[in-house]
């Protein structure tokens, strides 16, 4: 397992559905549905993350934020909000009084696990792989080098990071937005065309050759990299 995850969340669905969600990516969840039950899991368990509601029946999340920065054994465990209060300056307020993210509801699953794997690598709860290696291809990510059967394939900056968001999160359709946000580093709601994402796609499939006919296209959605 990769770690205990403490969510504080009063909504009923919202709550198994992130749950689910972080249980298929091998965490263990401890979920609250107030900020009395929330301070009795933190003190029993040392998760490696708290995902917070800004809406809890019994207090802001804010404040509860800050009880967590003021613990010292939890002090620098990261901190993401979750919640429907979003405005920018509820963003900016929740990253003041110690969130290290802010996720605004509706979410999509896959960004809500992107973001966690970014706060625990920061965080150093999580190591990144140094190398991942799949049916032939093989990415170094410290030289930022891509082989396929030890001959290496000469790609762009953006077309290595999408070969490596792609391996990283084999089988799963990755939606044009989230490509835009995780490779070229909009934020989201941003209107920018997606033609983008097209267009680069398109160049690291012919670069990488019978490899690139992995990756498919999803009609209306985006792009999947289909591997056993």
């Amino acid at each position: 397992m990769k770690g205990t995850i403490i969510l504080v969340e009063d909504d009923k669905t919202a709550q198994k559905l992130v749950t689910q969600v972080l249980e298929g990516e091998g965490f263990t969840v401890q979920a609250a549905e107030t900020a009395f039950r929330a301070r009795g899991l933190l003190e029993k368990h040392s998760p490696v993350l708290v995902i917070l509601d800004r809406r809890l029946p019994d207090a802001d999340g804010l404040e509860l934020c800050q009880e967590i920065r003021q613990m010292p054994a939890l002090s620098t465990v990261p901190v993401l909000f979750l919640t429907g209060k979003n405005t920018v300056a509820d963003k900016v307020v929740g990253l003041k009084m110690g969130g290290d993210d802010y996720l605004t509801k509706p979410f999509s699953p896959e960004e809500l696990v992107a973001r966690i794997e970014v706060l625990l690598r920061r965080s150093g709860a999580a190591d990144a792989p140094k190398s991942l290696e799949a049916e032939g291809l093989r990415i170094d990510f410290e030289a930022r080098r891509v082989f396929i059967k030890d001959k290496e394939v000469q790609l762009s900056p953006k077309e290595f990071d999408l070969v490596a968001v792609l391996l990283t999160r084999k089988n799963r359709v990755l939606t044009r937005q989230f490509l835009l946000q995780h490779v070229w580093g909009y934020d989201a709601g941003i209107e920018i065309s997606t033609k983008v994402v097209d267009v680069t796609l398109s160049h690291l499939r012919e670069k990488l050759g019978a490899w690139g006919d992995k990756i498919a296209a999803v009609r209306g959605f985006g792009y999947r990299l289909d591997l056993a």
